[in-house]
């Protein structure tokens, strides 16, 4: 596979222990279910003020914890295979995803009309660069191995501050803000993915290794206190969400609230990564999250529609069933498709990586 090592649905970095992978799987079963809770309020299934409560505490820290993860292995991947190549290579498996899976995701939508909550028309499906749902999160990630090429923060402690510091100004000028135009949303997750360039996962986890499980116990318990608070009450403003009740002290929390859901995902990961033979199946997911990232959507619409056509109206099984749907049914298509030998179903294809010499193997560095 092409994509960041933090983000690949293959296998994970060498000498990598399985934490990161857990706190992977814990975030994108974070996103499925905050795409599930979404789409519980139009089904009138849910409302205010629990719709926001708990939409704020999803929203303050999954996608956060996706951007930090996605950095932590970009340094070396990029000194590895050439900042530019490496780059490239990442930026035609996401614009290839991006271009069939949103694509795939609109048909779907077009094909069962009104039985969704949001029906689009078909000249959706001509608006390319108009980021469709989820899908503009693989914009995000194009721009970022572009910044992350050209700025290459690894090179000195300047670079690294430099770099980091302008992330910082950045994220915090577009914090909760979103424009809807390929690479225009999710802009405020940018410090996030930088802060895991800099830092790097080699040096994260060699840390992790001399932690003790009392101190990571208080860090959750703190860490997921502020979190949850802060994202429940909405006094602090999401990153990529609320832009419009944004304020400077909101957008200030919020950068507390959402670096505490961070901080207090990778306290419980490593706390059951400790349980390494118990939670196998857990890091296992989260090596595959891109997978449930680009498919989850088809299954949690179906789940539900199906659930509303037999006349449940309960809200628990609303919530746990789609989510299940939408974890389970896309690992499933992808042991189907590598069964198959249709790996261009979650990477792309190898005559497109070909044609913009993305699979070429780089000369030897230094």
């Amino acid at each position: 596979m092409v994509l960041p090592e933090g983000m690949s649905p293959v296998s994970s970095p060498p000498a990598r222990d399985a934490t990161l992978d857990i706190a992977k799987a814990l975030a994108i079963i974070l996103i499925v279910v905050g795409h599930v809770w979404r789409a519980l309020e139009p089904a009138g299934l849910v409302q205010d003020p629990l719709l926001t409560q708990v939409d704020g505490v999803i929203y303050m820290a999954h996608l956060s914890v996706f951007a930090f993860a996605a950095g932590l292995f970009v340094a070396g991947g990029m000194r590895r295979d050439g900042p530019w190549h490496y780059a490239r290579a990442r930026t035609v498996t996401f614009l290839w995803l991006y271009t069939l899976w949103s694509t795939l995701q609109l048909l779907m939508k077009i094909a069962v009309g009104s039985v969704v909550n949001d029906p689009v028309s078909p000249v959706e499906l001509l608006r390319i660069w108009e980021p469709k749902e989820q899908f503009w999160f693989f914009g995000w990630l194009t721009l970022m191995m572009l910044l992350a090429a050209a700025a290459r923060p690894w090179i000195s402690r300047r670079a690294a501050a430099v770099t980091l510091g302008a992330a910082a100004v950045g994220s915090l000028a577009v914090w909760g803000l979103n424009w809807n135009v390929l690479g225009g949303e999710g802009l405020a997750l940018t410090v996030f993915f930088f802060a895991g360039v800099v830092l790097t996962g080699r040096r994260l986890l060699g840390w992790m290794q001399g932690l003790r499980v009392v101190p990571v116990l208080l860090v959750l318990v703190v860490g997921g206190a502020v979190w949850v608070v802060l994202g429940a009450t909405l006094l602090g403003t999401p990153p990529t969400a609320y832009g419009s009740l944004r304020t400077v002290s909101s957008v200030a929390l919020g950068v507390v609230g959402s670096s505490a859901g961070v901080v207090a995902v990778l306290a419980v990961s490593w706390l059951l990564a400790r349980r390494s033979a118990g939670m196998r199946w857990l890091a296992w997911i989260g090596e595959r999250s891109l997978v449930v990232f680009v498919a989850h959507v088809f299954f949690t619409a179906s789940t539900r529609i199906a659930l509303s056509a037999v006349g449940v109206d309960s809200l628990g099984v609303h919530v746990v069933v789609p989510t299940l749907a939408g974890v389970v049914g896309p690992l499933v298509l992808y042991v189907v498709a590598l069964r198959l030998r249709q790996d261009w179903v979650f990477e792309a294809p190898r005559w497109l990586r070909r044609l913009t010499r993305a699979d070429r193997s780089p000369a030897p560095r230094p």
